[in-house]
C-alpha cells in the first residue's frame, strides 16, 4: 500500500490528538449549539409540508387533514 500523503497525515494526527481532536465532549458541544436551530427548523418544515399538501388538494376539491 501507498503511504499517506503528508497533508493527510497531519489531518489524521489532528483528529486523533487527545487534546484537540474529536472527543465526545467536543461533538456534544457542537450538537448543543445546533439544537435551537433544529427546534425551529423542524416545525417550520412540517408546517410548510402540510400547507403545500393542503393547497395542492384544494385545487382539485380534495381537502384532507
Amino acid at each position: 500500500m501507498e503511504e499517506t500523503p503528508v497533508a493527510m497525515a497531519g489531518v489524521i494526527s489532528a483528529l486523533t490528538n487527545s487534546t484537540t481532536g474529536l472527543t465526545a465532549t467536543s461533538i456534544l458541544g457542537v450538537v448543543t449549539d445546533l439544537v435551537p436551530y433544529i427546534v425551529m427548523i423542524v416545525p417550520v418544515a412540517l408546517g410548510i409540508y402540510f400547507l403545500r399538501k393542503l393547497i395542492k388538494g384544494t385545487a382539485k376539491g380534495k381537502v384532507r387533514f
